[in-house]
C-alpha cells in the first residue's frame, strides 16, 4: 500500500498522510525536519511518496524576506530529506493546487488561510483541518483529483 505525504512547507505548515486514498487521512503540524523524518520512518513498510508545495522563486510584497527565507529553507530540508531517504518527492505549485477553489481572489494572509481551511473542512470534515494542516489536505485533494488511480 502507498503512503502519500502531502506537505505544506510553510512556517505554519502541515502534513497530511493518506494511506492509499484520501479516505484514510491523518494530519500533523510540520514541527521541523526531525519530526517529519520520524513520521516517514513510522511508515517505512509502505511505498512512500512525498508531494510538497513548491516554493515560488519570487514571493512578492505580501511575504517579507525573512519569511521567504524560512519557507525556502524548510522546502530545501524536505527535498533533501526525501532524496536522502530515497523517497520520490513531487512538487506542486500553489497556483496549481488552488485552481478551482473559490473565494481566494484578492485575499492574502490569514483571510486566505481561513478560506482554505473552510474548503478543507467542507471536503474532509473527519480530518478536522486546522489553519496549519488545511493546505496539506488540499494538496492531497488536488493530487488525487488528477491521479485518481494512484
Amino acid at each position: 500500500m502507498k503512503a502519500f505525504f502531502f506537505i505544506d512547507p510553510g512556517v505554519s505548515g502541515g502534513i497530511a498522510i493518506a494511506l492509499g486514498s484520501m479516505d484514510n487521512l491523518a494530519t500533523y503540524n510540520l514541527d521541523g525536519i526531525s519530526s517529519l523524518q520520524e513520521l516517514l520512518n513510522d511508515y517505512r513498510d509502505y511505498d512512500r511518496i512525498i508531494i510538497c508545495e513548491d516554493v515560488p522563486a519570487y514571493t512578492g510584497r505580501n511575504i517579507p524576506s525573512h519569511a521567504a527565507f524560512k519557507l525556502g529553507r524548510s522546502f530545501g530540508l524536505i527535498e533533501g530529506l526525501a532524496r536522502g531517504m530515497k523517497i520520490p518527492c513531487l512538487m506542486v505549485s500553489p497556483k496549481t493546487w488552488q485552481k478551482g477553489l473559490s473565494g481566494l481572489k484578492g485575499l492574502t494572509g490569514n483571510k486566505r488561510k481561513r478560506v482554505l481551511k473552510d474548503h478543507a473542512s467542507r471536503l474532509y470534515p473527519a480530518a478536522k483541518p486546522t489553519l496549519k494542516t488545511a493546505d496539506a489536505i488540499l494538496i492531497g485533494h488536488h493530487y488525487f483529483s488528477i491521479n485518481p488511480k494512484s
